[in-house]
């Protein structure tokens, strides 16, 4: 499988070697985290604060015999499943752990232990969490976020220092040429539908994917549905001067 994968233009043992963390593993975390599992990535760090209930089964990755289990735990024993198929020259080895990041005194280290970071949450105090420290540890931090009615969502790629982070967008004083249309996607979603759940997580994936391999990323990606063409792109996206987190240069 994964012979075939290098074929195809990524190279799985240069990501047999990252350490990638994802921050919230429900609807799109549990697509990102087997997505990088069947490209051959070599160590997961799992991290969220949910069981598994039967609401969660409008979107991908669990099964019915996961009810009531953590959703670090059900998500693993499947990615370890999958995982074995890599061979003993791609092991994989996966860390979790069923907690919330707000205030978690850990969080700092499993960011600095990270090669590359995804949040897939559902509520912005989270996502800014991790963004903190992400800038603070000059990691790469990729978010997605899908909209309260299910059909749009956005990728936003974090390079510290370069790009604008989270709290560019969700802070106070956000960036105004993007606000009306991040506004929309702030918020958990209550309608969650596997099509956009879908496309959103491909998308984090393949911005994680070029990042590691070196390729060109762009900071911001929108998802939407309803309209044609549904994925639209946005180069053009400053950081905020007077942002608290990443307003001032990397020293």
């Amino acid at each position: 499988m994964l012979q075939r994968v290098a074929m195809s233009g990524i190279n799985p043992r240069v990501l047999a070697e990252k350490t990638i963390s994802v921050f919230g593993v429900g609807g799109l975390g549990s697509i990102v985290a087997e997505m990088l599992v069947r490209v051959g990535v070599g160590k997961l760090i799992l991290v969220d604060k949910d069981i598994v209930g039967p609401e969660n089964f409008n979107r991908l990755g669990f099964d019915v015999e996961d009810i009531g289990k953590p959703k670090v735990e059900a998500i693993a024993k499947k990615l370890k499943k999958i995982g074995e198929i890599r061979g003993k020259d791609f092991p994989l080895e996966i860390e979790t752990y069923y907690t919330n990041v707000i205030g978690w005194g850990e969080l700092p280290n499993i960011v600095e232990r990270s090669d590359l970071i995804f949040t897939c949450f559902d509520n912005p105090e989270a996502r800014l969490e991790v963004n903190f420290w992400a800038v603070k540890k000059n990691k790469v931090l990729i978010d997605g976020g899908t909209s309260e009615d299910g059909l749009r969502g956005r990728i936003i790629t974090v390079v510290p220092y370069k790009t604008p982070c989270l709290n560019c967008y969700f802070g106070e004083g956000t960036i105004m040429e993007v606000e009306e249309n991040i506004i929309l996607i702030t918020e958990a979603c209550n309608a969650s539908l596997p099509t956009t759940m879908a496309i959103v997580a491909s998308l984090q994936v393949d911005q994680g994917l070029k990042y590691l391999l070196n390729k060109q990323i762009v900071p911001l990606i929108f998802v939407n549905l309803e309209e044609d063409p549904i994925i639209m792109v946005r180069e053009d996206v400053k950081r905020r001067k007077n942002c608290e987190v990443c307003g001032v240069e990397e020293k």
